[in-house]
């Protein structure tokens, strides 16, 4: 978001905006509002949407210890506010640096990608539910990038793959 300011403003330096620079500075103030209204819904409603996604995960993983089930929650519950708070700046930058560095580790340490990968989904498909079509389509970009990030070796290596790895 920022960005997007300063390259128009900078542009705009030394002359009024013109009529196109207005029109480009008006999409920006209207998206901004949009991502305010859909960070404002996502902090407001934070328990109703955690508890649902917990309900399903429990039944999910019925076996699972109750506190290794709230670890994945506590992770996802940060990975949505950082996320949400990427898109409100509408800075994937944001998102990289505050917190997929350091969950990445934690998830891997802690044997959790199963469980967090299903969360994942089921938190997906529940904003999904919940949140306006144009609501999820700016917080989508950046949900995909944890997930990329964050679960990134959930995919098991194929023993070609594996052996062309030992190779190199």
């Amino acid at each position: 978001m920022q960005k997007d300011f300063e390259r128009l403003f900078h542009r705009a330096e030394d002359h009024y905006l013109i009529p196109s620079e207005m029109m480009a500075l008006k999409k920006h103030i209207g998206l901004l509002g949009k991502r305010l209204e859909t960070y404002r819904y996502l902090r407001d409603n934070e328990a109703e949407i955690f508890q649902a996604v917990a309900d399903r995960l429990e039944a999910d993983f019925p076996e699972e210890p109750s506190q290794k089930l709230e670890q994945c929650l506590c992770h996802w519950i940060s990975t949505l506010r950082y996320s949400s708070m990427a898109m409100l700046l509408s800075n994937p930058e944001y998102l990289q640096y505050r917190l997929l560095e350091w969950l990445t580790e934690m998830i891997e340490a802690h044997e959790l990608r199963a469980i967090e990968t299903r969360l994942s989904e089921i938190l997906t498909e529940h904003l999904q539910k919940v949140l306006s079509a144009e609501g999820f389509k700016l917080l989508k970009p950046f949900l995909t990038q944890s997930e990329t990030i964050l679960l990134a070796k959930a995919a098991p290596q194929s023993p070609e793959l594996a052996m062309a790895g030992d190779k190199a």
